[in-house]
């Protein structure tokens, strides 16, 4: 025993070193874990959520349909692409979702916007495509056709967040939540959706 506390007494400064040393390596570890912290962070305070939605009613004597996206997140989603089918078809822009359409149903007005390449700010609603037709008792059975192809579209939208993470958002009659990917295809350029 007295031999160490000699050994310490005569070597007090390789053992200051020693310690200065232990400390340096566990203040580098704390600094590395909050920048992976700071990191998550900055991540998470511009993660957009983008929902794709679909929606019918009969109001001001037109029966309405809308497709729209909504950015629920708190940072903007660039979207980069987005794939639709209706009807069983893959749709290249979404007035094609007034040629597929009961006998007997007349052509549809329609506005649409695509949104490919687009940017959505947190809390922005984009209209992709609206249907109506003037609402009637009897084209009422008709309009309930198309209501059930309607409400089977699938639409899949390809978005990151300004750090370069990447989301799908899948509307197709069950699911509608973001899911992550490494990255988003290509935008499809003969496509108008």
């Amino acid at each position: 025993m007295k031999s160490i506390i000699a050994w310490l007494k005569s070597n007090h400064t390789a053992i200051t070193s020693l310690a200065a040393i232990l400390i340096s390596a566990i203040a580098l570890f704390v600094a590395w874990d909050q920048s992976r912290v700071m990191r998550a962070q900055q991540h998470a305070d511009v993660w957009p959520a983008v929902q794709v939605e679909t929606q019918m009613s009969t109001e001001d004597g037109q029966h309405i349909f809308l497709v729209g996206m909504t950015n629920d997140g708190i940072g903007p989603a660039l979207v980069n692409r987005i794939d639709a089918s209706f009807g069983g078809q893959s749709l290249r822009n979404w007035e094609e979702m007034g040629t597929v359409r009961p006998d007997g149903l007349p052509r549809p007005d329609m506005w649409t916007g695509g949104s490919q390449g687009a940017i959505l700010a947190p809390g922005e609603t984009v209209v992709l495509a609206q249907i109506t037709w003037p609402a009637s008792e009897e084209r009422w059975p008709l309009i309930r056709d198309y209501q059930q192809d309607f409400f089977a579209l699938t639409v899949e939208a390809c978005y990151c967040s300004v750090y370069g993470r990447c989301w799908t958002a899948r509307r197709d009659g069950r699911t509608n939540h973001p899911e992550p990917i490494d990255a988003c295809p290509a935008a499809d350029q003969d496509s108008n959706l």
